[in-house]
Parts: C-alpha cells; structure tokens; sequence
C-alpha cells in the first residue's frame, strides 16, 4: 500500500472470494483489518469453513493480547481457532480447498498489509496444495489446542477482556501511526 503494492493483500482477498469449501490460515499475528474481517465473513456466509492455526506462545505479547481480543468476533462467526503451543510460531501459510497455497513472510495485519515490506508465494498446484492442506491438519490435530467457544466467554476475566482490548487499540494506533510515517515518507520522496 505504502509503496503503491497490495498483491499480498488481493491474494488473499481473491483466495476468500473463490474459495468453495476450506480455508486453513496460519499466522503469527493475527489482527485482520475491518477490510480483511469483512471479506472473511463473506466467505463464511458462502459456507466456507475457516480454521486459524495462530500462536500460543508469542514473542510479541501485546500483539497476542490484541490478537485474543478478536477471538470472540471469530467463534461469534464460525472460524476454528488452533492455538500451537510447542514453541513461537512464525509460520505464514494459507491454502484454499486443498487447490492453492500462499506461502511468505506477509502476517495478516496492518503492518504486513500497509508498512512492511513482504513476499508470498502463490502455488496452484492441487498435488502441492493437498500435501499443505494435509500436513496443517496433522498440525492441528497434533500439535494444536482447539479454543472452544465457550472456553473464550468462561476464561477470561473482565481484567483480561480490558487488557486484550487495550492491547488492541494499541496496535491499531501503533498500525495507523506506522502507516502515516511510511505513506508520508513515501511523499516526501
């Protein structure tokens, strides 16, 4: 966006929009933007299944409060949510209907969508994706604690919901203000 780039961004979009059955999205930092949560709940009210592997563990504790905070917009919708717990998880993949794979460094937020400078790949190849679409089951169902719907409304005390939202508001201020710099930087030039 900031450098007047957003294939990453439209990978997904178009990956949401022509998707018929799953979505399996891996992610880092998981803090959609409205834009992204929109397109997201289309695809789920075309009955697309969506399934999140996302960290348990984080290296960026803010961020992974943030990220809780939009837990309970996921369940609320439908989307699975896989916590991974063995270590931090840095990992960026999609794929689509066991049909195509996107692979990079793009985290699905804002600073990945608006500031960073970041690099996918898209596979369209169904022998390639169904191994993907395979090994991230076998991820889920080994390495995964599945985040109950209910378990997102009884375990978090309104101490923790104010610290997630916190959290939230936070990195979205600290996205828009990254974004103004870069965007205004790009000007200058």
């Amino acid at each position: 966006w900031v450098m007047g780039k957003n294939e990453i961004s439209a990978s997904y979009m178009e990956m949401l929009r022509n998707a018929q059955h799953e979505i399996i999205i891996m992610s880092s930092y998981f803090i959609p933007s409205p834009f992204f949560r929109k397109n997201i709940t289309k695809a789920l009210k075309k009955g697309v299944k969506i399934k999140l592997i996302l960290a348990g563990i984080s290296d960026v504790g803010i961020a992974k409060h943030a990220e809780r905070y939009l837990y309970r917009w996921a369940v609320r919708h439908g989307i699975e949510i896989h916590e991974y717990n063995h270590n931090i998880l840095h990992g960026k993949i999609a794929v689509a209907d066991g049909k195509i794979v996107t692979i990079g460094s793009y985290n699905i937020n804002d600073i990945s969508a608006l500031a960073s400078i970041e690099l996918n790949l898209d596979v369209e190849d169904p022998g390639f994706s169904g191994v993907v679409h395979q090994q991230l089951m076998k991820i889920i169902d080994n390495d995964c604690k599945r985040i109950s719907p209910i378990s997102i409304i009884r375990s978090y005390r309104t101490s923790e919901r104010l610290l997630q939202w916190i959290s939230y508001e936070t990195v979205r201020l600290l996205f828009n203000l990254f974004t103004f710099y870069f965007s205004k930087k790009r000007k200058a030039k």
